[in-house]
């Protein structure tokens, strides 16, 4: 019964770990698109004369969801590789095999 929590903890770990990482490479990369795409259009939105609310809710509310999930599945192999990268380098990796767990278990969460 004990091994079963153990397991539970760590699968609330690697999620934490991967959900973390995701989030903040996407945000990333959706925010430095905001603002090239800002910076590309921002003389046509003065020709327009539009106004700033129709800008950021009407434009750039569907703007941002478009963009996340057409990077969705890069972003995704790339927050796997990069905190697995890290879990290796802490030496978490050779804890949980150490323990027993397989790399395909380790992956099971992700």
């Amino acid at each position: 019964m004990k091994s079963n929590r153990f397991i539970k903890r760590l699968d609330w770990y690697i999620i934490k770990k991967f959900l973390g990482t995701y989030v903040f490479a996407i945000a990333l990369i959706i925010s430095i698109a905001v603002v090239f795409d800002f910076n590309e259009k921002m003389d046509k939105f003065m020709e327009n004369e539009a106004p700033w609310t129709a800008i950021v809710f009407d434009y750039y509310m569907n703007f941002v969801p478009y963009f996340a999930n057409l990077f969705s599945p890069l972003f995704v192999f790339i927050a796997v590789i990069f905190f697995t990268s890290k879990l290796a380098e802490n030496s978490e990796i050779i804890a949980m095999f150490s323990t027993g767990m397989s790399f395909k278990r380790m992956m099971r969460p992700i």
